[in-house]
């Protein structure tokens, strides 16, 4: 997705520079025109956009007594360089989604702000409040509805809702305007979800809304399900410290309906990407089988509700909170590796794990779980929650773990 930069400033530093210059309502030269700009009108930036040949400015002046906002090329405006400099000297508000969320399909942009609203919507998506997110997102767009940016982020907030059909609009709308390749790639991904997908029948909890296909699971199986969801989260977020501010949706499909619509590796057992995703084989066993499963998925949405963490942290903390144990054979391979001086570190895992084979998701599952039963046999003194409460441990607590890995 492009990136989105907003920065407010506190006092209008630049000026126009030609006269009867057109302000219009999105960043492109056939935007309808808002208002007539006299050379030497002050304005004030509010936030800057990536425009298709140079950056695009939104601002707001007063014309005739009334305060207009709207789009400006920077080549319109004096006293840029200030604007751009504070941009870049900004603290930054958060990177990518995916980050925080190893399984994540759906990206956020990186963004640099002094824009509350803005920053806001940003937050309430990292925080898995997509809802609140969108009504934000729909002010601005009322006001720049042809801004692929704006357009691109409000399409996420909408997947994140579980409203695929709007999410598609947006995005398509975005797309229309700029060309967008990884946009293009979610769009065509959330596509496929969307006429692969049969799961159309829902149950509500208190923290959770069920999704579920009535072909393999029945009413009564998806309200154990929500119970099960609720005794998880409840056991988890005491355990770690997330919060649900809105309802997280959560989708149980047929097998062969779950590989189709979230295109998960054959090996996968289930998915986290904003909603959790879960496979059901059999229906007799639906509710047993999924707890393990369900607390795996809900340990990525903790996570990425707190902050951002490496996929290492997120596959061995789901693993350990959902009660599997290493297997003696998989600790015997990591202690043959590290003799032979071949066992990757942490870090060297990576960040994406889709795109593994079967045998290199095994050594990367079977090492970060390891890594975390080594982080509670010699970190027990600090604690998981304490850890994810000081995210500037973590490198030295890395550090101290591949160390013990290879002991």
């Amino acid at each position: 997705m492009a990136v989105l930069t907003t920065v407010l400033l506190l006092a209008a530093a630049q000026t126009v520079k030609v006269d009867q210059f057109p302000l219009r309502s999105g960043c492109s030269e056939t935007a309808p025109v808002v208002a007539r700009l006299h050379a030497g009108d002050p304005v004030q930036v509010k936030f800057s956009l990536a425009g298709s040949a140079q950056a695009c400015y939104v601002v707001s002046t007063i014309v005739d007594g009334k305060t207009v906002e709207g789009n400006v090329p920077a080549s319109a405006l004096t006293g840029l360089d200030d604007f751009d400099q504070a941009r870049r000297d900004a603290p930054s508000v958060m990177g990518s989604g995916s980050a925080s969320a190893p399984k994540a399909r759906i990206p956020l942009p990186q963004t640099k702000s002094w824009s509350p609203e803005m920053d806001r919507a940003i937050q309430l998506l990292e925080r898995n409040q997509p809802a609140e997110a969108l009504d934000i997102l729909q002010k601005f767009l009322a006001l720049f509805p042809d801004n692929p940016e704006l357009l691109a982020l409000a399409g996420t907030a909408a997947y994140k809702s579980d409203n695929l059909r709007q999410a598609l609009e947006l995005w398509k709308h975005s797309l229309e305007i700029k060309a967008d390749p990884m946009l293009e790639r979610s769009y065509r991904a959330v596509l496929r979800e969307s006429q692969n997908d049969k799961s159309g029948e829902k149950k509500f909890g208190t923290r959770f809304l069920l999704r579920y296909d009535g072909a393999v699971a029945d009413s009564d199986t998806a309200s154990a399900m929500i119970g099960v969801l609720e005794q998880e989260f409840s056991r988890l977020s005491g355990q770690l410290g997330c919060r649900a501010e809105e309802r997280l949706v959560t989708v149980v499909q047929s097998r062969d309906a779950y590989l189709k619509t979230t295109g998960a590796p054959e090996w996968s057992g289930g998915r986290y990407d904003g909603k959790i995703h879960i496979p059901i084989i059999d229906q007799k066993q639906a509710v047993s089988a999924s707890r393990d499963v369900f607390a795996h998925e809900l340990v990525h949405a903790c996570l990425a509700n707190l902050g951002h963490w490496p996929s290492w942290l997120h596959e061995g903390l789901a693993q350990y909170m959902s009660g599997r144990k290493l297997p003696a054979e998989a600790r015997e391979a990591i202690a043959s590796m590290a003799k032979a001086g071949r066992l990757p570190k942490l870090s060297g895992l990576g960040q994406r794990w889709g795109n593994k084979s079967a045998a290199e998701a095994h050594l990367a599952y079977a090492m970060s779980l390891a890594a975390v039963d080594l982080f509670f046999q010699y970190h027990s003194a600090m604690g998981i929650r304490n850890l994810l409460n000081n995210p500037a441990a973590l490198p030295a607590i890395t550090e101290d773990l591949d160390r013990r890995l290879r002991e």
